[in-house]
């Protein structure tokens, strides 16, 4: 088929892997199997168990195979295939399959999406945007089973020409871990998130990749000339030649500037006036604590605990949790970790907890508020906080806080627990620093009176963004509304600031908008020095911050405060960024930023930007 009959256009997603690619399309196709539904006679049940126990077997077999093939490529992979094989192994798995085989007389394909369906059921009501997202490595692991059960082949990136751009619907994380062993430019999904575990593996990759491309497969076929801007969410499909050409000067740029990154990334982040900033590492695993000191980070912002108590036959004890805890104080020594306290749901601990179903469990019984219903869960885990305090400098933090109340309660179980370690002559720091996550727009409102509680506030944006604007990133129909640097979103973060700076206690920020580019100058005009990312965005965010100049971004935020909707925020920022950054290191990191269909005219005077009228049409 000529180029000349390929379909010209522009789609836009998310970009989850920074960088750019140009290749052809390279299609992996990850269509759903087709499941066979049987009832079997009471005779052929045993040897569809075993029919089923084998599937389980070949399945563990093919990801130690793949894992084995990856040892070599970083940590992050094996974590992930790990994952993986845990799922393979869950009690609520195997045993439901098992169960509906035998009760109900289902062939195992069946019995299996029957069990997988419930699994998937528990994630969606996960409000957590990283452990709802696991929901697809379910779907992943149930394909490779039901593949093995039906003998039919795994997906597989053979046969791909050099410099390719994988295209599909959705990728797992074994296949994002093939594409290491290819020679793929980068790839692009219609479906996924930034916190999924593909999007994971392509940051430590350094594959570039956009993921939730609306229609992508209808747009994209086999051999088109796809243009990958990961910094941006764009994929140009048969663009013309000469944006072609621009596109490959600036992917030239950009890996030049990349490697310089990588050698600075361990320098202190000191802005051109003379802030200091600490950049530190979001991590979900104990394991990840050296990979974002590796990368650049000054100790650990969050440690999600979640992942020790979830797909688990009895809850970690306390011994449990003490060494998990220990492991990370001592991979940041000197620096500082802050760990966060359990952050899930009753729904995700029904083997354990028993509560009444929830109708809306993202907004019930969880977080502190079920710690606080259920004290045994918080006492495990602050007798282990505290004794893990002894090998470093800990930070302890509460999610979901909405009222003084709860953090006075809170502390009072702590205080217990150092009482019952210290008659038992255990050792503990005599001081751990106590605080909560920011991530509900009560909490903000009331941020004064929470910051006389508490020695620091660490500002979740990514549930903050979400409540406050009504918008689930994760829903297709209104993820473009999910927007951090909305007005709304620009007065809530000012009077958390505010608050702690008057009260005198450190404000950090954890969130995803800690480590996005585009509103970093917005983030430390507001004050904020403490940041906390993921490992792969510490090394940009570190030389942009010695690129800036604080005082200027304070302008940035008093000339924009005012204005009525994010998209005029955005421009300004855009201008401010290409002000401030053209000629630096870091500037063909960021390019894409600067090409936007919005950025027509002239440089916007920040002192101060006039607001303009608009019409009651205008979206704020």
């Amino acid at each position: 088929m000529s180029t000349a009959y390929r379909k010209r256009v522009t789609l836009y997603g998310i970009g989850v892997s920074p960088g750019y690619a140009i290749g052809r399309a390279h299609f992996v196709d990850r269509r759903k199997v087709k499941v066979p539904h049987a009832h079997l006679s009471e005779s052929e049940v045993p040897e569809e168990l075993d029919r089923f126990r084998q599937a389980l077997s070949v399945s563990e077999q093919q990801i130690s195979d793949l894992k084995a093939r990856l040892q070599s490529a970083g940590e992050e992979h094996y974590l992930i295939l790990d994952a993986h094989q845990l799922m393979l192994r869950d009690h609520m798995l195997i045993d439901g399959t098992c169960q509906l085989i035998r009760e109900q007389h289902l062939n195992a394909e069946w019995a299996l999406k029957k069990v997988l369906r419930s699994i998937k059921q528990v994630f969606d009501n996960i409000e957590d945007e990283y452990f709802r997202e696991r929901r697809s490595d379910v779907d992943f692991v149930g394909d490779r089973l039901l593949r093995n059960l039906l003998g039919k082949d795994q997906p597989t990136l053979d046969n791909m020409m050099p410099g390719s751009v994988v295209v599909a619907h959705d990728l797992s994380p074994a296949d994002t871990a093939q594409i290491l062993e290819t020679s793929a430019g980068g790839f692009v999904t219609e479906v996924g998130g930034r916190t999924s575990h593909t999007a994971i593996m392509a940051r430590s990759l350094e594959l570039p990749a956009v993921v939730a491309v609306d229609g992508l497969t209808e747009y994209v076929g086999t051999g088109d000339v796809i243009v990958i801007d990961g910094s941006n969410g764009r994929v140009h499909v048969n663009p013309e030649p000469e944006e072609v050409q621009r596109y490959q000067q600036r992917q030239a740029a950009y890996n030049a500037e990349r490697a310089k990154l990588d050698t600075e990334r361990m320098s202190p982040a000191v802005s051109s006036d003379g802030i200091g900033v600490n950049v530190r590492g979001n991590i979900e695993l104990p394991e990840e604590a050296p990979i974002v000191v590796e990368h650049g980070a000054h100790g650990v912002g969050l440690f999600r605990t979640e992942f020790l108590f979830m797909q688990r036959k009895a809850l970690p004890d306390e011994q449990e949790q003490y060494e998990r805890y220990v492991e990370v104080l001592d991979a940041c020594a000197p620096e500082s970790a802050t760990i966060r306290t359990l952050d899930l749901g009753g729904d995700k601990l029904s083997n354990f907890v028993k509560i009444e179903d929830e109708s809306n469990p993202v907004m019930g019984l969880r977080a502190v508020r079920l710690c606080l219903k259920r004290p045994e869960l918080l006492k495990t885990q602050a007798r282990a906080l505290l004794r893990a305090s002894a090998h470093g400098p800990l930070k302890v933090m509460v999610p979901l806080v909405s009222r003084v109340s709860e953090i006075r309660a809170v502390k009072r179980v702590f205080t217990a627990c150092r009482a019952e370690l210290q008659a038992e002559g255990v050792a503990m720091a005599d001081d751990i620093a106590f605080g909560i996550m920011i991530e509900v727009p009560a909490a903000a409102l009331i941020a004064k009176q929470l910051a006389k509680e508490v020695d620091f506030f660490s500002i979740g944006t990514n549930d903050l963004i979400q409540y406050t604007l009504a918008v689930d990133r994760g829903n297709p129909h209104v993820a473009h509304m999910y927007a951090p640097l909305h007005p709304a979103m620009l007065s809530l973060l000012s009077t958390i600031t505010n608050a702690g700076r008057e009260m005198g206690i450190e404000v950090s920020m954890c969130g995803e908008m800690a480590g996005d580019p585009m509103c970093l100058p917005i983030v430390l005009g507001l004050g904020l020095t403490h940041l906390s990312m993921n490992a792969t965005s510490i090394p940009l965010i570190k030389t942009m911050i010695r690129n800036l100049d604080v005082s200027e971004c304070r302008d940035l935020v008093e000339a924009v405060r005012d204005l009525p909707s994010n998209e005029q925020v955005e421009e300004n920022v855009r201008f401010f960024l290409r002000e401030a950054l053209v000629g630096s290191s870091v500037e063909p990191m960021i390019d894409a930023l600067f090409d936007d269909p919005s950025m027509a005219g002239e440089f916007i005077d920040f002192s101060p930007v006039p607001v303009k009228e608009h019409s009651n049409d205008d979206e704020s």
